[in-house]
């Protein structure tokens, strides 16, 4: 709720001098109830074309309430072909359109922050310990608010993958495949009534303060080449490995994000925070003899990008997410992920016979078994003592044991 109010600090030493740049407090009702209508429909028909070909096509709808777009029609097809009359290769490839939905969030803050309802007030570079001028109250300072922009339409993408995979023996295939897709009207989030540029001091409409407006205008675009093992690779182990190379790209960090400037977003378009440029998996079970069933799972990714930051409301927003002149969102790039789980498990049959007879199964798991640190936020506000390093990390290695009775 916040009816306290908060101060926020650049740094220690802001703090230690007694100077935030923002101060935050939310008064009201933040109770609200609304009803949210989705609809959803598809409808799919396959056809053999020939006995080595086959085609799929569907067609979905899709609406909510919330939002006025009422012409989310999603073609799709697909198709699989085997060149040879043996079914040992097999080319895949399909393509359609799919569309996102809000989810509760942005309704809920729509409907709380109208201005009315829940009042939150945003006042930049106050005085502390008292952050309103002598004889000022806090009903005087405009509110901010959350609107959705009058042309928002649900977010939709453009997906399409092709496919080859190989029998090379008997239980043993390869693959080699390409996806990709294209994100249009994504959702993002924008301060319309910040502070006009060149000086960023005066807002358009004095009567609010943040108008944030939801709006789908962001774009995104990625593709990734999968190559992958399955099947019982050796005689010991059966399971899949599989290498990417993969690329991500857009101009958002979601339905919540706001970019430093909202009348500058050309550095914006960059990585996405999810992107990962290679990844390689493997999953599976050794099974060198009777005593020997080990489970593995091993996966090793490159890092994740973050954002270079000043530490500074240089726009007078009321958030310090500014970066450095002419630094791109997401710049920098985290640590690589490594983990390693092992899974020792063994079937000790009491009575009857195997399919169904009564049994206890005793199981050993190890998480992270090379207790490597997988650091999972890294700081990139230059004005932190913890710049370039990171303040959390993935859990340690873990053991635990299991007994299962089946009877």
């Amino acid at each position: 709720m916040n009816s306290g109010g908060t101060f926020y600090f650049s740094g220690l030493a802001d703090y230690v001098a007694g100077r935030p740049f923002s101060f935050i407090q939310q008064v009201g009702n933040g109770h609200v109830a609304f009803l949210e209508k989705q609809v959803g429909g598809f409808v799919q028909d396959e056809i053999r074309v020939r006995p080595n070909v086959s085609v799929a096509l569907g067609l979905r709808y899709d609406w909510q309430n919330y939002v006025h777009d009422t012409n989310n029609f999603a073609p799709r097809a697909s198709f699989a072909f085997a060149p040879t009359g043996s079914g040992q290769t097999v080319i895949r490839g399909g393509a359609g359109l799919f569309y996102d939905r809000t989810g509760v969030r942005p309704i809920q803050d729509v409907l709380r922050y109208n201005g009315v309802r829940l009042l939150r007030y945003v006042i930049v570079n106050p005085g502390y310990p008292n952050p309103l001028e002598s004889g000022q109250g806090l009903a005087a300072q405009p509110p901010s608010i959350v609107t959705f922009a009058p042309d928002l339409n649900i977010p939709w993408s453009d997906q399409y993958s092709l496919s080859l995979e190989r029998q090379i023996l008997k239980r043993t295939s390869v693959s080699v495949t390409y996806t990709g897709s294209r994100g249009f009207d994504q959702f993002r989030s924008r301060d319309i009534n910040a502070p006009l540029p060149p000086l960023y001091q005066v807002r358009p409409n004095p009567a609010l303060g943040v108008s944030r407006e939801i709006e789908s205008a962001g774009t995104a675009r990625s593709q990734s080449l999968q190559l992958t093992l399955r099947g019982q690779v050796t005689r010991f182990f059966n399971g899949s490995v599989q290498y990417v190379l993969s690329r991500a790209m857009n101009d958002t960090g979601g339905l919540t994000w706001m970019p430093p400037n909202s009348y500058d977003l050309s550095q914006e378009y960059a990585r996405a925070d999810f992107d990962q440029r290679h990844r390689f998996d493997l999953l599976g079970t050794f099974n060198p003899g009777s005593l020997f069933n080990v489970g593995v799972a091993l996966a090793l990714y490159s890092g994740k990008p973050y954002s270079i930051v000043t530490g500074l409301d240089d726009f007078n927003t009321g958030i310090a997410n500014a970066r450095p002149p002419g630094v791109p969102r997401n710049s920098l790039e985290g640590p690589g992920y490594a983990d390693l789980d092992l899974r020792w498990s063994r079937d000790i049959r009491l009575t009857g016979t195997p399919k169904d007879g009564s049994a206890v199964t005793i199981g050993v798991d190890a998480f992270n078994v090379l207790n490597h640190v997988n650091d999972s936020r890294y700081i990139g506000t230059i004005t932190s003592p913890f710049f370039g390093r990171a303040v959390s990390a993935l859990p340690p290695r873990r053991m635990q044991m299991s007994v299962r009775f089946r009877f």
